[in-house]
């Protein structure tokens, strides 16, 4: 893989933030974008905006309308769905996870809904309102050092459990979940399994029909494309035994009067969750996103990203001052490393400022804090950490220069 040469298609690597210059190692925050989706989204916001959604049914309409169901064809290609009618767009994995933990059917003894402690507050958070609202019972499954316990996963899944919902890759400790054994083990009871691909697909390659998952879950912007884009993955005859979530113009085939109110024949999946005018410029940014990072060759990819975790893993261990999250291993199955202050007078908050405005004429950009994964972070005993995420433009360079500065940094404040 020409990294170099795929370094050159990312215009935010070159630009200048107050003078300095970037190194980025933010991507499961969000990747940066290729120049091929910005180009793709001025174009359509400038020629091809008109009205669609089924709703007008002039030429340009049509055109419109044309774009999205071509979005909607590539997306359900690039995961290994069946049909486009199993990818409902949504504004992101979170939406998504509200989506079915508000629309899910958890019927009579059936309530239980099993995540795992290293899950994302976006999957975590929607699934503990549905027990606050009295519709679940949640229940955690250990992952110890970033991979779930699946034996754990087998002895909680029962005739109570309704719903497995488990990370494909942890935003803090890397690791892949073995989705196909997963899917066994819960429809062995007749449970569903809902993955959250928003970590995993920046360098794998998803394949929901051979994994047997009954629902999945990205967002675009982890994979260069837009922000506010998302996909809600489902098999279609369980898409269309959800109940609504938002509805809105665009969700009906029809409303008839009844008696003193009105009754609604609603559309089948995925029309009836894209309530109002659908994110057409979204749409087709994630279809760019999704073409650009099909034109690469992923398994040079994975190499190249697992070699980069590598790397920071071995300079990590050789810092005293740190100490890395999870099993060295688990963590090149993913594109994320974290690690914590062993020594008092290394601030994890002061090391950020330390990254921004300290480095002369760079700055590097990691994240510091929780990631969104508070329940992990207090299961490991660490109020915050800090995470380095690496994508296919990321460099062995950036990952030595972020080593210099650590080293550098705790010299300083440890001493």
């Amino acid at each position: 893989m020409d990294v170099a040469a795929l370094r050159e298609q990312y215009p935010a690597l070159s630009q200048r933030y107050d003078g300095k210059r970037m190194v980025y190692l933010d991507s499961a925050c969000t990747a940066l974008k290729p120049r091929r989706v910005a180009e793709r989204l001025a174009d359509f916001y400038a020629n091809e905006g008109a009205c669609g959604g089924k709703r007008s049914t002039h030429l340009a309409a049509q055109r419109a309308e044309a774009a999205l169901s071509e979005a909607r064809a590539e997306t359900a290609r690039f995961i290994g769905a069946e049909s486009p009618n199993e990818i409902v767009f949504t504004s992101g994995t979170t939406e998504a996870a509200n989506l079915l933990a508000r629309s899910l059917n958890y019927a009579g003894e059936r309530r239980e809904v099993i995540v795992s402690e290293q899950e994302h507050n976006a999957i975590l958070l929607p699934f503990l309102e549905a027990e606050r609202r009295g519709e679940a019972r949640l229940r955690l499954c250990p992952a110890p050092d970033g991979r779930v316990d699946l034996n754990a996963l087998e002895r909680l899944v029962t005739d109570k459990t309704a719903l497995v919902a488990l990370a494909r890759s942890s935003n803090v400790l890397g690791g892949v979940l073995p989705a196909a054994k997963a899917a066994r083990i819960a429809h062995a009871k007749g449970a569903l399994l809902f993955v959250d691909d928003a970590q995993y697909l920046s360098s794998h390659r998803e394949d929901v029909a051979a994994a047997n998952v009954d629902f999945a879950a990205f967002s675009g912007h982890k994979l260069g494309g837009p922000f506010g884009i998302g996909v809600l993955y489902g098999k279609e005859r369980l898409l269309n035994g959800l109940r609504n979530f938002k509805v809105g113009g665009g969700t009906v085939k029809s409303i008839e009067p009844a008696g003193d109110g009105a009754e609604a024949r609603w559309l089948d999946a995925p029309m009836r969750f894209e309530p109002g005018v659908p994110d057409f410029g979204g749409a087709v940014g994630l279809l760019e996103a999704l073409r650009h990072l099909e034109s690469l060759d992923m398994d040079a990819v994975r190499a190249h990203v697992a070699g980069l975790v590598r790397r920071a893993v071995r300079a990590l261990q050789g810092q005293p001052r740190v100490r890395v999250l999870g099993e060295p291993d688990v963590l090149a199955e993913g594109s994320v490393v974290s690690f914590v202050p062993v020594d008092k007078g290394f601030s994890v908050a002061d090391f950020n400022l330390y990254l921004n405005h300290e480095l002369g004429d760079r700055f590097i950009a990691v994240r510091a804090g929780d990631h969104c994964a508070h329940l992990l972070h207090r299961r490991l005993g660490v109020q915050g950490s800090v995470r380095l995420s690496f994508f296919a433009y990321n460099i062995e360079e950036e990952v030595d220069l972020f080593m210099d500065a650590l080293a550098a940094y705790a010299q300083e404040a440890c001493a």
